[in-house]
């Protein structure tokens, strides 16, 4: 690969439609694949892994529960609370929630929601911010940002009936995520991130979770408030958002988001975004993780890296990546197959 840009620089020219040598890359695994493919290759952590992959963001995590099962440094027992009370378990895919805990309404009036200035909360992110930030895009790390935090605190279906029969409460509760959301994107800002990735999933294969109007009344909103953080420092807003959502991506441009992901091919039509929004949006994804990769060929992995670079990457603004992390049952020949085949696609640009 041509070497004329850091994976920082390199990336927010491709954020700023500045001139780039190549396309920036990415490829993340479920820790379970991490450690395989680290086992596979004979790599040790970020540092060796990173370059070997030609990837150019590291994530900051948070230092509690979610943040430690996603940095591997989960400790004894199955499950894991964090601080709203969840409960996850610790499974090497990915922190899997299965407690909730305002099921039981009758523990609204003494629910103790966390601090967002606890003391230690940012000191992984610090330390990722000095071993990386220099030549890597290092985000930060804000997961279930708004509308998933409301419902990992209710239990999904709860939180998908309150927003219908009980919107005074669904909106107290968001109101209250929306404040602690806010101010955690201020200590990560404090701590030097170079990009803002918030995290809030709206969509279903084939239809948003819930009304475009009702997400304009509960979340957009909202959301800007948490997106203005980083935006008045100047910092560019990375959104993740899973599924069909294509009647809101016009106006997550209009909210300031600067790259869209993961851009699920599964879910929504390439072509179109590409079209409609590819002036005002960088894509970040856009290779199936529930297609080729499982499931197919090598040769079939190669084709759908040189489709996607094809469209998403026509006239730039596309960070190239499988839409989601890759888990452990996907074999270490596809895997290789992606890497070669986005080093291919991406360096004869």
């Amino acid at each position: 690969m041509s070497t004329g840009l850091t994976p920082k620089q390199r990336i927010l020219r491709t954020i700023k439609r500045q001139e780039i040598d190549r396309l920036p890359t990415q490829i993340d695994f479920s820790g379970a694949c991490q450690d395989k493919m680290s086992k596979h290759w004979n790599l040790n952590g970020d540092r060796e892994m990173a370059p070997f992959l030609g990837n150019h963001i590291i994530y900051a995590y948070l230092n509690d529960a979610v943040g430690n099962i996603k940095a591997r440094k989960v400790g004894q027992g199955d499950i894991s609370y964090d601080d709203w009370g969840t409960g996850f378990e610790n499974v090497s895919e990915g922190p899997s929630p299965v407690s909730y805990p305002l099921v039981d309404m009758s523990r609204w009036p003494s629910y103790k929601f966390p601090d967002p200035n606890e003391r230690g909360l940012l000191d992984r992110a610090k330390e990722v911010v000095a071993d990386f930030g220099d030549e890597y895009l290092v985000t930060s790390y804000q997961i279930f940002s708004l509308f998933e935090r409301a419902w990992l605190v209710r239990g999904f279906e709860n939180f998908m009936m309150d927003m219908v029969v009980a919107p005074d409460f669904a909106e107290t509760l968001l109101d209250k995520i929306t404040d602690y959301s806010v101010r955690i994107a201020e200590r990560y800002v404090n701590a030097g991130v170079a990009c803002g990735r918030i995290a809030d999933d709206y969509g279903g294969k084939t239809g948003m979770l819930f009304s475009p109007e009702m997400w304009r009344a509960l979340m957009k909103p909202r959301l800007k408030r948490i997106f203005q953080v980083y935006q008045d420092a100047g910092i560019p807003v990375l959104f993740h958002c899973c599924g069909h959502i294509t009647p809101i991506v016009g106006e997550l441009a209009e909210l300031g988001v600067s790259v869209l992901h993961p851009v699920q091919p599964d879910a929504m039509d390439i072509n179109e975004l590409k079209t409609k929004y590819g002036k005002k949006l960088v894509f970040y994804g856009g290779i199936s993780t529930s297609g080729s990769l499982p499931f197919g060929t090598a040769a079939e992995v190669r084709e759908d890296v040189r489709h996607a670079v094809d469209i998403l990457g026509k006239d730039g603004g596309y960070i190239v990546a499988p839409a989601q992390g890759i888990t452990s049952d996907v074999s270490a020949e596809n895997i290789e197959a992606l890497r070669q085949a986005i080093v291919e696609f991406t360096d004869c640009l």
